[in-house]
């Protein structure tokens, strides 16, 4: 049980570590961007390279490590380093020289797949194709997994649900689910278009598979009648026990594929979520982003303080403002002005909701990308500064840091608050900057026709 617990631990720091993996580019002393998101056939990038874009497509040669976000990658070149993946729908057809980190909704080892070394993955869905290698060990988490490529030494995880019909060398030790727990309807992942349509939970060995040593696997009953193919060391079965009046989607939601899985989508929306509106705003109000930035960097203590004070009056003042409008209608109403009074309570509360929910959007969201972009143009100016200039790398890279310190307990729930009362006192010393602006320009052209 103990080695199986252990199991359990390197799966949930699995997630940890491949979010951090991916968010840290600071510990890179040199690497190159490309913002198109491809490297052709032919090319060659002799440093780490970062990618980022909508897809992602590598056919030449990366001599460093390679780290790519996107909604779909793909990967057909070589990587004499490791890689680092964060997207929807990942596919790999090329050689890795080090070590694949992978985190995703899906991930596909197609046939020519060759990783050098390990293997670690957190997401939905894996499968390996016939002929794809893994060099040494695979570590994997989520719900299901389809191997029928090769895997020369150990595969250590914890799914749903486990088919093997390739070659495994050495150990495999896996926590897996309950064959009873396979419908569909019981399991609640929202997944993404061209993501593997779900398998059936529980384990399955079927007759081609090869375990050159020991399978270990812990379920809620016994899988024997799931092994077609029977290992070189022997079959070792630790059931797990599980409560009577638990419904099995109780069960799953408790289980450890499911909460990692839960946390890892969560994760991986918050960081669309937030690049992607960090996106509209370079495209929308790139010198207002600019004017933020500044602010906030040149005065963070007063943007902190006023942050707080536009927080509290904004909301507060949200709900007076409701309070009032409430009476005048009621008011309205016992004059026996009942048609106006409706006509008024509507427009005033759907302009206040308006208002309200454009309020949130800035407190929420763009408060966050000031902090992002700030945070990226850091990264940038210490280790890539001919990269500096790249918005959408600083804005991705400000964006991942974020994500992952918001991520731990505790601290990052104190980051966050700091993160939104300072972008939002920036955004506000930026805008009553503005608005004042005219009024001196207006003030001095009068002074100047008093003169005349």
């Amino acid at each position: 049980m103990i080695s199986l617990r252990k199991g359990v631990y390197w799966g949930v720091l699995l997630s940890l570590v491949v979010i951090f993996c991916l968010s840290v580019p600071t510990s890179v002393q040199a690497f190159e961007s490309d913002s198109d998101g491809r490297l052709e056939k032919g090319e060659t990038i002799e440093d780490d390279l970062l990618l980022a874009a909508e897809r992602v497509v590598v056919d030449g040669v990366v001599k460093g490590d390679l780290y790519a976000t996107a909604n779909t990658i793909v990967l057909n070149g070589v990587v004499e380093g490791s890689v680092f993946f964060a997207a929807q729908t990942i596919e790999v057809n090329g050689t890795i020289k080090g070590s694949l980190y992978g985190t995703s909704q899906s991930m596909t080892l197609g046939e020519a797949a060759q990783i050098k070394r390990n293997l670690f993955y957190a997401g939905f869905a894996f499968h390996s194709k016939p002929g794809s290698q893994v060099g040494k060990d695979a570590l994997m988490v989520g719900y299901q997994a389809v191997l029928d490529g090769q895997i020369q030494r150990d595969l250590l995880a914890s799914v749903g649900a486990l088919e093997v019909s390739g070659e495994i060398g050495r150990n495999v030790k896996v926590n897996v689910g309950d064959p009873e727990e396979g419908s569909a309807r019981s399991i609640p992942f929202s997944t993404a278009p061209n993501v593997p349509p779900m398998i059936p939970s529980g384990l399955r060995i079927n007759e081609t598979a090869k375990i050159g040593g020991t399978l270990t696997y812990s379920s809620v009953k016994d899988q024997s009648q799931g092994i077609k193919s029977k290992p070189q060391g022997e079959i070792v079965f630790k059931p797990i026990q599980a409560g009577d009046s638990r419904s099995g989607t109780e069960k799953l939601q408790q289980s450890l594929p499911y909460r990692v899985g839960k946390y890892i989508l969560n994760r991986l929306q918050e960081l669309v979520t937030l690049f992607a509106i960090g996106l509209v705003g370079i495209w929308l109000l790139p010198r207002y982003l600019q004017d933020w930035k500044e602010r906030m960097q040149a005065e963070p203590l007063a943007a902190g303080l006023n942050g707080l004070l536009t927080v509290l009056v904004g909301y507060i003042g949200a709900g007076l403002f409701a309070l009032v409008l409430l009476a005048i209608g009621i008011f309205m109403g016992i004059l026996t002005l009942s048609g106006l009074s409706k006509t008024v309570l509507g427009i005033g509360f759907s302009t206040l909701g308006l208002a309200v929910a454009i309020f949130s959007l800035g407190v929420t969201y763009g408060s966050k990308i000031v902090v992002c972009i700030w945070v990226g143009e850091k990264v940038f100016q210490r280790f890539a500064p001919q990269s500096a200039h790249r918005v959408v790398l600083v804005l991705l890279v400000g964006v991942l840091i974020y994500v992952i310190v918001r991520s731990i307990p505790i601290l990052g729930w104190v980051i966050g608050l700091l993160a939104t009362l300072v972008g939002v006192g920036a955004i506000y010393l930026a805008l009553r900057e503005r608005i004042r602006l005219p009024e001196k320009s207006s003030n001095g052209v009068e002074s100047a026709a008093s003169v005349e």
